[in-house]
């Protein structure tokens, strides 16, 4: 005879899982937010690197070209660029718009348009790079 103290534990009771289930949900509160934001963080990086090599390939067009730069950046692609970047967030080319040229004195600033990265606390038309300032956040 079995007796009445032993308990036949062959699985989880549903009190038990439901912890196990509230505490998963816990954890996926806290950390998918903070995933997302190292996502965009990621895009962001990504896109200010697509700035600083237009850039390069801006000022290398402008050494061949006695210091001028070129009115847009379709100029760039084949001699400077394979082609133009694509902004990781937006997924589409967003500095074509963006860019910008001037004479007198020379300069240009090319920046991302749009809204694309303010899971990060950027602006609109941010990150911008321009020939007298450098990266601008």
């Amino acid at each position: 005879m079995k007796n009445l103290m032993e308990k036949n534990s062959k699985g989880f009771t549903l009190i038990e899982l439901m912890i196990v289930i509230a505490i998963i949900a816990i954890l996926a509160a806290i950390l998918v937010p903070n995933f997302i934001r190292a996502r965009a963080q990621g895009q962001v990086t990504a896109c200010k690197s697509n700035l600083k090599n237009i850039s390069t390939a801006l000022e290398m067009y402008s050494t061949d070209s006695k210091g001028r730069y070129p009115t847009t950046l379709g100029t760039l692609v084949s001699n400077y660029l394979r082609a133009v970047p694509t902004c990781p967030s937006a997924g589409s080319d967003t500095y074509t718009a963006g860019y910008t040229s001037v004479q007198s004195p020379d300069g240009f600033t090319v920046w991302c348009t749009g809204t694309y990265h303010s899971g990060v606390g950027s602006g609109a038309n941010m990150p911008q790079y321009s020939a007298v300032g450098g990266l601008i956040e």
